[in-house]
């Protein structure tokens, strides 16, 4: 697990075990829930959905496998509207969170180095 922390600080007790435990209670809650589309605007792309992803579970996620697993799980985004003008080329679809609030098949995070090297 990497250190929710540069360097430096040091927390008190047991608060870096409980920050730990969050950070992986949230990261669990983004495999199972809906939870992800909270961090986005009311409209957002699928790219921003990703980003979300990744900022919690700190892996890089292939754009193209993630578009898939998105659209698989009936309900999770709806379409909402028309496209955003993007720097490069085509306009982005806008996505909307859907009635859905559980995922099934649940989105399952990719082990990081740091696990792939201890398992």
């Amino acid at each position: 697990m990497e250190r929710a922390l540069s360097g430096d600080a040091q927390l008190a007790f047991d608060h870096e075990q409980i920050l730990t435990d969050g950070i992986d209670r949230a990261r669990e809650k983004l495999e199972r829930s809906a939870l992800a589309t909270a961090f986005c605007g009311p409209t957002f792309t699928i790219s921003e959905l990703q980003e979300v992803y990744e900022a919690v579970w700190g892996v890089p996620l292939d754009a193209r496998n993630f578009y898939r697993k998105v659209q698989s799980v009936d309900g999770f985004i709806v379409p909402a509207g028309p496209s955003r003008k993007t720097d490069g080329g085509r306009p982005a679809r806008l996505f909307r969170p859907g009635p859905c609030t559980t995922l099934h098949p649940p989105m399952m995070r990719p082990l990081s180095q740091a696990d792939r090297e201890t398992a």
